[in-house]
């Protein structure tokens, strides 16, 4: 098996159409197994100094629930600033979730499952108003997701072994 499944929500219909007055929202759950106890991993979630280390290349972060986070990518204008809507240490974590340049906001929850040894790693991207906005962001999330692992596992950052990182986190867009 893969060590990373991203799985689409089946609610959302596959193309995009006109659902009339009816809001629409997608979501993804992407999961993967890490070799390290939940704590240690969220540690890695919710911790600014250990976050840079393989997500934001600088972070400020307020862990508890209705803190503010601020978040800057290299290569990336402005900032990506949210709020901790979710914070079980050890469990769960979610923030909302906004690049600088997007209109709308979107949610990403983090969710640690203990497997012996092992803890799945499942994120979920939700809200987005259309497939090719939700197509972007699972893209981003699952470099990142496999930076977590590669971070945690072996020491080493792969943000710096690829020649072009992905462009930078995707929101939603406007719908058509």
């Amino acid at each position: 098996s893969l060590p990373l499944v991203a799985q689409r929500s089946r609610r959302a219909p596959a193309r995009d159409e006109d659902p009339g007055p009816v809001s629409v929202m997608r979501s993804a759950t992407m999961r993967i197994t890490i070799s390290s106890d939940t704590i240690g991993i969220f540690e890695y979630l919710a911790d600014a100094k250990k976050v840079v280390l393989w997500f934001p290349d600088q972070a400020v972060m307020e862990p508890q629930l209705g803190g503010k986070y601020h978040y800057r990518f290299r290569n990336s204008e402005g900032v990506w600033s949210g709020v901790v809507t979710e914070f079980i240490r050890g469990n769960t974590f979610g923030l909302t979730w906004r690049p600088p340049e997007e209109e709308y906001e979107t949610n990403l929850r983090y969710k640690l499952f203990p497997q012996g040894a092992d803890t799945i790693v499942e994120l979920t991207a939700s809200g987005f108003t259309s497939s090719a906005a939700l197509d972007k962001a699972v893209k981003y999330f699952v470099f990142y997701l496999q930076n977590l692992k590669s971070v945690i596992e072996a020491g080493t950052d792969l943000r710096g072994q690829i020649t072009q990182r992905p462009k930078r986190p995707a929101g939603r867009s406007r719908p058509r």
